[in-house]
């Protein structure tokens, strides 16, 4: 008896429309990423056995670099409102423009007599720039106004406070920092660190293996 005769297909597949999903795709992810920001400073962070991550959003980081320097991140989400309130409560004279120009800044590091100078310096110019840093001590306390206007801004929608001390960083320095918090009656804050593995055999480490356990994980 004969064999019967299978019928081949055609094997050639149209990818075209694979490609244009994988464009599409790529085209979404690139419009909607947020780039990270410039770092104000350099700063050697301190290591820490954390698993738990700084939050990104809604972040208002106060910066203490290795010189005791004082320099502000924030997020996009909220730089507008807390330079908005800043300027209600100095009573600051400002143009539509510097609030653009400031929305544009990475991070601020200079007196607020000088803020509106040091938001048309190009981003590109910054780092060879020489910057005082926010003033902190008792006689000037800007730090202290910042955070009020952030706090005031944020009016009681949630507002992660970070603190980024250099491992090089002075007792003072950062001791000034965070009484600038308490002046604001603010007492939760995150300090960001270099999360690293706990050490095997440690009681964390015991404890971390019986949560892992009792989860199923």
């Amino acid at each position: 008896m004969g064999r019967a005769k299978i019928k081949r297909g055609n094997t050639n597949v149209d990818m075209t429309a694979m490609c244009d999903v994988a464009f599409l795709l790529l085209t979404f992810f690139i419009l909607t990423a947020q780039f990270k920001q410039s770092e104000a400073v350099e700063i050697s962070l301190p290591s820490s056995v954390s698993n738990r991550h700084a939050p990104e959003k809604d972040a208002f980081i106060v910066s203490i670099d290795k010189q005791n320097r004082v320099f502000l991140n924030m997020s996009n989400d909220i730089k507008g409102d807390v330079f908005d309130e800043l300027v209600k409560e100095r009573n600051m004279n400002v143009t539509p423009d510097d609030r653009k120009l400031f929305m544009q800044t990475d991070f601020i590091g200079v007196p607020l007599n000088q803020l509106m100078s040091f938001i048309r310096i190009p981003s590109n110019q910054l780092k060879n720039t020489q910057l005082a840093g926010i003033p902190y001590d008792s006689t000037n306390n800007e730090l202290q106004a910042w955070i009020t206007a952030a706090a005031t801004a944020a009016s009681g929608d949630r507002l992660n406070f970070l603190i980024k001390a250099d491992n090089s960083t002075k007792y003072p320095a950062f001791g000034k920092v965070i009484d600038a918090f308490k002046k604001n009656d603010i007492y939760k804050y995150n300090l960001v660190t270099n999360a690293e593995d706990v050490p095997k055999g440690s009681v964390l480490y015991e404890e971390n293996l019986k949560a892992q356990h009792a989860s199923g994980k």
